[in-house]
């Protein structure tokens, strides 16, 4: 995982490839409207879309890990915690499905990470990273909106 601001994705991606989805993220606001787009064909995906905050015990909390796809996940408007945990130590609950590009993990407590994230601000997760988005980051659910980058591991090695 990393996690920084937007405006430092340099020092941590050399390959031309990110320019695509960095450049892409910061024309993204609060009022961009929720869709999916392919920014290269099925290799850089882009859906923005709104949901409520959830707590980690809430059984529509996730924990997930992707093989085909790095994720990139940013939150357009309020705020929402992303808990992280290293895959190779969990227990998968729902195996890998190719279709959908997931595999689901047992719920642990306390999270190895956690991350605020607010607008301006990007996290990354490779296939390694298992990840909780959509938590709460206090003690009262909000709307947000956020965009999640979907890119191909086989265009960035």
């Amino acid at each position: 995982m990393i996690a920084d601001h937007i405006d430092n994705w340099k020092i941590h991606f050399k390959n031309p490839i990110w320019e695509i989805v960095f450049e892409e993220l910061k024309t993204l606001h609060s009022n961009t409207s929720a869709a999916e787009k392919k920014l290269l064909n099925d290799d850089i995906i882009l859906k923005v879309f709104e949901n409520r905050t959830i707590t980690q015990a809430d059984p529509a909390a996730e924990l997930e890990t992707h093989r085909k796809y790095i994720d990139i996940h940013a939150t357009l408007f309020n705020a929402e915690r992303i808990d992280w945990y290293p895959a190779s130590l969990l227990k998968v609950r729902t195996p890998y499905n190719e279709a959908e590009d997931t595999a689901y993990y047992e719920r642990q407590e306390p999270a190895y990470a956690g991350i605020i994230m607010h607008h301006g601000i990007f996290a990354a997760f490779w296939p390694q990273d298992a990840h909780m988005p959509g938590l709460m980051t206090g003690n009262i659910s909000q709307l947000i909106k956020k965009a999640v980058f979907k890119i191909n591991v086989d265009i960035i090695s």
